[in-house]
């Protein structure tokens, strides 16, 4: 199966996953990691959705052109052709990793089912059968926010978390092994990799800060991201499109 037939195979999983319904998991009423108030998101998902790709656009604007000076100053169209192919192939690779962590997120939120830590404060929850000291599972939400009620099941594992992560890591590994060996080029380097990293890092603590994940979730989220992140750079090194990148 081509890249291509994989990447919209995990998309349309992705999105059937994404529309089934959340495990319907208890909670005990004296839980206090349930009872933070709820937040709007700080960084909100248009940003990790728009954001990083005009950084990849940056990234590899600044890595094809800084590769021979001379080429580049008398041979500008196939320059800019160059720019645009690594452009696409970059994107098309990032694209597919999002939807291996897409599907891996929306699988891990559907089955898992945790509440969020503003589950109270989302819900309300009124118990219909169950003593009110022990396991509740048996509740109904007097709040009617449905969107709401459906996203305070989804906490495991955070999804900004991995989005996030994810283009980091990919972004450290690909200037590590695709950056020009110059001292300049070192010191840029090294720059976009910690922006990347810290500000993936920022990204997960404040899913902490605005009560929408434990910081389980979180963790688990970046090792995800991480993680594939990691491995779709190793696979893409071994493979010739990554060369010419």
């Amino acid at each position: 199966m081509s890249s291509l037939k994989w990447a919209l195979f995990l998309i349309i999983v992705s999105a059937v996953v994404y529309t089934m319904e959340p495990f319907h998991r208890g909670y005990f009423a004296n839980d206090e990691s349930l009872k933070y108030p709820y937040y709007p998101s700080t960084v909100k998902s248009v940003y990790l959705y728009t954001v990083v790709p005009i950084i990849a656009i940056l990234i590899v604007f600044i890595r094809s052109s800084s590769r021979n000076l001379f080429e580049r100053a008398i041979m500008v169209l196939p320059l800019v052709t160059s720019i645009i192919i690594s452009l696409y192939k970059f994107l098309y690779l990032l694209a597919l990793g999002y939807a291996v962590v897409s599907m891996f997120v929306h699988i891990g939120k559907i089955v898992i089912g945790r509440l969020r830590p503003n589950f109270f404060d989302v819900c309300n929850p009124a118990v219909v059968t169950e003593t009110r000291f022990g396991y509740i599972t048996n509740f109904a939400c007097l709040k009617n926010d449905t969107h709401l009620i459906r996203e305070m099941r989804l906490s495991f594992p955070s999804g900004h978390s991995a989005y996030s992560m994810f283009p980091a890591i990919f972004i450290v590994v690909y200037l590590h092994y695709r950056m020009p060996r110059i001292s300049m080029g070192s010191v840029l380097q090294a720059f976009v990799q910690t922006a990347a990293v810290t500000a993936a890092f920022y990204v997960g603590l404040t899913r902490v800060t605005d009560n929408k994940h434990h910081w389980t979730d979180v963790l688990a989220g970046m090792l995800l991201g991480a993680a594939v992140g990691i491995f779709s750079v190793t696979m893409l090194l071994l493979a010739s499109v990554f060369k010419k990148i």
